[in-house]
């Protein structure tokens, strides 16, 4: 098993892509908003938050199916489009270009793992497990959220 090292990057500037809006990346995305310069989601079907983010204009949704051209101007891709197929080609393309990526359905082609978040400004906690034990991740990103303070979930 590798570790994963983790590095606390400014976002503020990047554009991030996420491929899908399910559960997982809506989770994701509303986690993302206060980090990332401007999100632009790619998905068929969104549930009615991410539709309100979109009207609020806090990110760009587009309700239709992923294509390669998604990818410009791309700087981070998060994909999590419930077909694994799917999410190894855009991890594919994602290399090719040399955009960091994270696929939900497989870490092994991960270039990152999303971190569980606890927050309490200026702190800001992230929780990973390397992407062996995301219950671990849950339970210990929760307990900072209680220790701070911290009443979003993940």
């Amino acid at each position: 098993m590798s570790l994963y090292f983790p590095l606390f990057m400014d976002l503020s500037e990047k554009n991030v892509l996420f491929v899908g809006a399910g559960r997982v990346n809506t989770g994701r995305i509303k986690t993302m908003l206060d980090f990332v310069g401007s999100i632009k989601v790619v998905s068929p079907e969104a549930d009615a938050s991410i539709v309100a983010l979109d009207e609020e204009g806090r990110i760009s949704l587009h309700r239709r199916r992923f294509d390669e051209r998604d990818l410009d101007g791309a700087d981070i891709v998060i994909t999590s489009t419930g077909h694994a197929g799917t999410d190894v080609r855009i991890a594919g393309m994602c290399r090719r270009r040399g955009i960091l990526v994270n696929a939900a359905s497989d870490k092994t082609i991960c270039d990152f793992y999303f971190p569980g978040i606890a927050r309490k400004d200026p702190l800001v906690v992230g929780v990973t497990s390397s992407g062996e034990d995301h219950s671990l991740t849950a339970k210990a990103s929760a307990y900072f959220r209680k220790l701070l303070g911290d009443k979003r979930d993940d």
